[in-house]
């Protein structure tokens, strides 16, 4: 009897459970279909609650095909609403192991495609996207879903626009363009995408009949009901400065926008957006105000008041965080122009501050592309810091234009090192540590040997290689995330440097140089132990007219009086309003990262005068300072000293010379190719200069100056010398290289800038005695992608790189008057490095600056 109780009694709990589960089951089901409603009915929000219900309810249950399904309807509504985080991400990759493991490889492909599409729009990593993408084509191709691959090449277009490789969006669009006419009828409204791409594409290239003309292809195709079109023609109208058409076509666009949307829409701010940005080029200040202020009001929460101008939002996050950003800047910038009264400057410094805090907690979240457009936003700040502090002499403004002065420069080579550092303060285990950096290593050889491959089946089957790896890097990623929170938090947390402290490193004799540059003026903050000062410079047009006059007559060895002339005018464009400060100071360190790529040592700090007879007479900077550079303060500040030249410290030096041997001519440069002949006198020298000292101390001569040697012990190394032939590439920064001893097989004779990114390196000095070391594509706010800043980013404390070929005989002078300075007289790097200038000068005084200016010294 009591057996048949327990028995009834887990019949009818089992019954209970039962009942319940299709009970929650039934209603995950009606969540999933009312979502799916409100999806096509573009109420995205909405839909998006449905789905995330659903979805959490089929966890529950533990139907998990039904689960991924409501997690790619979740991705769709985040891309349609361009929200792109880290947790959509995460939910992303959820969903593919889940169709993985159903070995639903059609869900898989339009996950990688969704995840492609995360890693193109909100700018995190502009490389993976495109492998997502491959990914995704390649399974689209095998299953024939033709009109899933066209939307792909559309998407890969929009990358390729962002990039600015306008001939590359515009192919990818034309492959969407043909796949779209055979499969869709004629007068279908998808074409509208193509013809709006290209005409934007065109717009872009200010090729704007060709725009206006695809432009008004689209309208055919577009339903009335539709704001877009309207707005895209008054942006090209307003490109072309034709002001009264261009409102007239945005004041369609917000018509339109307003029956479209019932309520408050991100479409509908953005068009007041569109026209504040629009009076504010009529000079109509007040305007732009009032439409900025109706325009928050659609894309901020609990934000009601479209009327006083002087109403500010503090929210630092949005449903619409890009349309907010835009507007916070629209605001900043009307107030900026609206009057000098200290009431309209601070508004519209508050409003700088605003979109900084929001860029900040959005890039937290998805590092969205908003960096680029950061280097025009931040010069404007500083310029109403400098107007406040004008009216106020309250330091603060000075403080507060430093910070967004470091807020414009360099932040991927600054989330490197702090990387690095939180590594070191979590103290990760050694097993993680060696996976990850193996997997960019392999990551690296692949991505070069892709980028070098001879035929299409090479090429694929190192793509395929290079997803492999990006896989297995995201999978260490998440474990992180789960075993090591603190770890994935540091890793993303790299504050700038603040004024006072720099000055606690800096001393008496050394000054900070941070230069800002802007349409309408440019600035130096400069920082001393003792005080702090912002000095305008000229717009950015006239600074990098007399840089590049500067540049070409180094390069170029014009005669004396015509060289004089051009440096003294970069001179005046860069430093001539520090003069009286300048004179109390030995030390100058400049950073920004497009002073990386001229040697400032060789201006002339007077006017041209006629009694100069040589070079050697000319009053360079070198003379009176000594300089290093860095790109930014905060990186400067952040770069460790460690232990330097000392009796007590034994230090481990290799000197590589892979083309010694012969005897060399005076013209010998370290180009591309052939005998490097003084390179042997110059490695033999400064090994006896180690050994003299009592270091460790190795040189590897012709054929012994492998890239298999450099490999294996690079790092064990304190100071690193390479004598060689190094190659730029202007194009594609990471197929920058060295050269090794020739072997059989090339990739055994290059060391390539990519896989210098991730070498083990302890270096506290790296020396590229070779031609273009420190030359390489430029990347706005970051700077030069060269083979030097590859080894500052792999943990190089400095670098002494040249900027264009180098002299072999020249360079050999100049390399063993650094380190004999360096290592008996015991001085920093950056005074060894000035000292061999100065005292080369002082030997060959008839000698052209082109000849002893080239190395600089970047680091501390």
């Amino acid at each position: 009897m009591k057996t048949w109780i327990i028995f009834l009694l887990a019949l009818l709990s089992f019954n209970a459970t039962y009942g319940q589960t299709k009970v929650d089951t039934l209603e995950a089901h009606r969540l999933f279909e009312e979502g799916k409603k409100l999806y096509f009915a573009y109420k995205m929000h909405s839909a998006l609650l449905k789905f995330q219900k659903s979805a959490e309810i089929f966890k529950t249950q533990g139907f998990e095909t039904q689960r991924a399904k409501c997690i790619r309807y979740q991705l769709s509504c985040y891309r349609l609403l361009a929200i792109y985080s880290q947790q959509v991400l995460l939910k992303a990759k959820i969903a593919l192991k889940l169709f993985q493991k159903r070995q639903d490889s059609v869900s898989v492909a339009k996950v990688y495609d969704y995840i492609g599409d995360y890693y193109s729009r909100s700018g995190v990593n502009t490389e993976k996207a495109v492998f997502y993408y491959y990914k995704a084509a390649k399974i689209y191709r095998k299953n024939g879903l033709r009109l899933r691959l066209a939307w792909l090449w559309n998407g890969l277009g929009g990358l390729y626009q962002s990039q600015g490789m306008y001939a590359k969006a515009i192919e990818a669009y034309n492959n969407n363009y043909q796949l779209l006419k055979k499969m869709i009828p004629e007068g279908d409204t998808r074409f509208s995408v193509y013809f709006i791409r290209m005409g934007i594409c065109f717009m872009k290239q200010k090729k704007y009949d060709l725009a206006l003309k695809y432009l008004q292809r689209a309208r055919k195709y577009i339903q009335r009901g539709w704001e877009g079109y309207y707005t895209n023609m008054g942006y090209l109208y307003l490109s072309q400065n034709k002001l009264l058409l261009s409102e007239q076509y945005y004041l369609k666009a917000l018509v339109v926008a307003k029956k479209r949307y019932n309520g408050k829409h991100q479409n509908i701010g953005s068009a007041y957006g569109n026209l504040a940005w629009l009076s504010i080029k009529k000079k109509n200040y007040l305007a732009a105000l009032k439409r900025v202020q109706k325009g928050l009001s659609y894309v901020v929460s609990h934000f009601t008041d479209t009327l006083n101008i002087y109403h500010h939002t503090s929210v630092k996050n949005s449903k619409y965080p890009h349309k907010y950003l835009y507007l916070l800047l629209r605001k900043a910038k009307a107030f900026s122009l609206f009057s000098d009264s200290l009431k309209d400057l601070k508004a519209s410094i508050y409003n700088y501050q605003l979109y900084d805090s929001v860029t900040i907690e959005v890039q937290s979240q998805s590092s969205h592309r908003n960096y680029h457009f950061s280097q025009k936003v931040y010069p404007e700040a500083i310029q109403v810091c400098q107007r406040l502090y004008a009216k106020t002499q309250d330091k603060k403004y000075q403080h507060l234009a430093f910070y967004f002065a470091q807020r414009s420069h360099a932040n991927v080579l600054a989330k490197s090192l702090q990387t690095r550092r939180a590594k070191v303060m979590v103290r990760l285990p050694d097993s993680l540590v060696n996976q990850e950096m193996y997997l960019k290593q392999q990551r690296a050889y692949y991505q070069q040997k892709a980028l070098t491959a001879s035929n299409a089946r090479q090429k694929t089957a190192y793509q395929d290689s290079i997803f492999r790896m990006i896989r297995q890097q995201d999978m260490l990623n998440e474990a992180y995330a789960q075993k090591f929170p603190k770890y994935y938090r540091l890793r993303f947390q790299s504050k700038p440097a603040t004024v006072p402290q720099i000055q606690q490193k800096l001393d008496s004799q050394s000054v900070v140089l941070s230069y800002v540059w802007g349409k309408e003026q440019s600035h130096v903050l400069a920082i001393t132990r003792d005080d702090f000062q912002v000095y305008t410079l000229p717009p950015q047009k006239q600074v990098t007219a007399a840089l590049n006059a500067y540049y070409n007559a180094l390069q170029q060895e014009q005669r004396l009086s015509v060289f004089a002339r051009k440096s003294y005018q970069a001179y005046q464009c860069l430093l001539a309003p520090l003069q009286k400060l300048l004179r109390t100071k030995q030390k100058i360190i400049v950073t920004n990262p497009t002073l990386l790529s001229v040697p400032l040592e060789a201006l002339v700090t007077q006017p041209y005068q006629s009694t100069w007879r040589s070079f050697g007479q000319l009053p360079y900077l070198v003379k009176q300072h000594t300089l290093s550079y860095h790109y930014s303060a905060s990186l400067w500040w952040q770069n460790e000293r460690r232990l330097s030249w000392s009796a007590t410290h034994r230090l481990r030096f290799a000197g590589f010379a892979p083309f010694s041997g012969g005897k060399g001519q005076v013209m010998t440069t370290r180009a591309n190719e052939g005998l490097l002949p003084e390179s042997k006198a110059e490695v033999s020298a400064v090994y006896n200069f180690f050994k003299q000292k009592k270091h460790d101390a190795a040189a590897y001569l012709s054929k012994a100056a492998t890239r298999r040697e450099f490999l294996r012990q690079v790092s064990q190394l304190d100071i690193l010398h390479i004598a060689s032939h190094s190659t730029a590439n202007l194009r594609e920064a990471r197929l920058a290289r060295i050269h090794f001893a020739p072997q059989p097989q090339a990739d055994s004779t290059y060391l390539y800038a990519e896989r210098i990114y991730y070498l083990p390196l302890k270096a506290q000095l790296v020396v590229l005695s070779s031609c273009e070391s420190g030359v390489g594509k430029f990347e706005v706010g970051e700077g030069v992608m060269s083979l030097a800043r590859g080894f500052l980013h792999a943990g190089a404390q400095s670098v002494v790189s040249s900027l264009w070929e180098a002299d072999d005989v020249y360079t050999k002078k100049l390399m063993i008057l650094f380190y004999n300075q360096a290592l008996f007289g015991q001085v920093p790097y950056s005074h060894a490095l000035s000292f061999a200038k100065r005292q080369l000068l002082s030997q060959e005084p008839t000698l052209h600056p082109k000849y002893w200016s080239n190395f600089i010294l970047i680091g501390r």
